[in-house]
């Protein structure tokens, strides 16, 4: 998506998560967004999208729910490991998955 819209003006960031059918690209400066709008009807007729600039209470809710996903992350608890203590984990989930693997047994009958 972000090429397409590069070729009309330079594109800095795209939120869009896979599946979804609704997508948010920020620009450098309005005038390059606007020059997007102002290629619309070629875009359309090519990808089938429909392109809005966000204005007012809609922009004010999308940059709202950026805070708030960005709190969110940060919020969430992780443990830091360093070190050696990070190797050993890293070693361990290792050797779990192979044993896991390893002990997966195929078994055959006289009756299959």
């Amino acid at each position: 998506m972000s090429e397409i819209l590069w070729q009309q003006s330079e594109v800095v960031y795209v939120d869009l998560l896979e599946g979804d059918r609704e997508c948010h690209a920020r620009f450098q400066t309005p005038e390059d967004a606007q020059a997007i709008i102002n290629a619309h009807m070629e875009i359309k007729k090519k990808h089938c999208w429909t392109l809005e600039i966000l204005c007012d209470d809609h922009e004010q809710r999308y940059w709202q729910n950026i805070l708030v996903d960005r709190q969110a992350k940060l919020n969430q608890p992780h443990e830091e490991k360093r070190g050696t203590e990070k190797l050993i984990t890293k070693a361990e989930k290792i050797r779990l998955a192979k044993t896991q693997q390893a002990s997966k047994h195929i078994r055959f009958s006289e009756y299959d």
